[in-house]
């Protein structure tokens, strides 16, 4: 869903533009803007620093995807300013058009991943954290073995009782 929001967003202002490379960039930037990310508060213990790492990731993501796509963007403004016909504005137009479909679709899938990981974590925080030492596992084991040797029994009594 969150996915399929960005992507929403994006068509919006993408599907219906020409555009410029101030244009592009500022799509580029609104596709950005559809990742929220997670208070690491909500979480506890080691998962809140799990998703502080998490957020840091993804924020340097975020920068590198938009960083590279506006490198490309002044690239090809400086290749525009040098031909400057209408055939070029529309290949320039197609080719930034492309830029940001590459760029939103680069950022709707590291919020998917993001996403991914924080509903993983939030699943781990919220169960217990059961460790048996291993005095713990013994006992258990032990209390296995004992049962079975107290069924062995009541199953013979039984078919005893039955062929009385």
């Amino acid at each position: 869903m969150i996915v399929a929001g960005g992507l929403a967003l994006w068509t919006s202002v993408a599907g219906f533009a020409d555009f410029t490379p101030a244009t592009a960039k500022a799509a580029i930037a609104t596709c950005a803007a559809t990742v929220v990310l997670t208070d690491p508060a909500t979480l506890t213990g080691e998962g809140a620093t799990e998703a502080k790492a998490l957020n840091a990731d993804t924020t340097v993501g975020l920068a590198e995807i938009t960083a590279e796509a506006n490198d490309s963007i002044d690239e090809l403004a400086a290749e525009k300013a040098d031909e400057d016909s209408a055939k070029d504005v529309r290949g320039v137009n197609a080719q930034l058009t492309g830029i940001v479909d590459e760029a939103c679709q680069s950022i709707a899938s590291l919020k998917a991943e993001y996403a991914a990981a924080i509903a993983e974590l939030k699943a781990e925080s919220t169960q217990p954290d059961v460790k048996p030492t291993e005095v713990e596992k013994q006992d258990v084991e032990k209390k296995d073995v004992e049962k079975q040797d107290v069924e062995k029994p009541e199953v013979r009594s039984t078919s005893r009782e039955g062929n009385d």
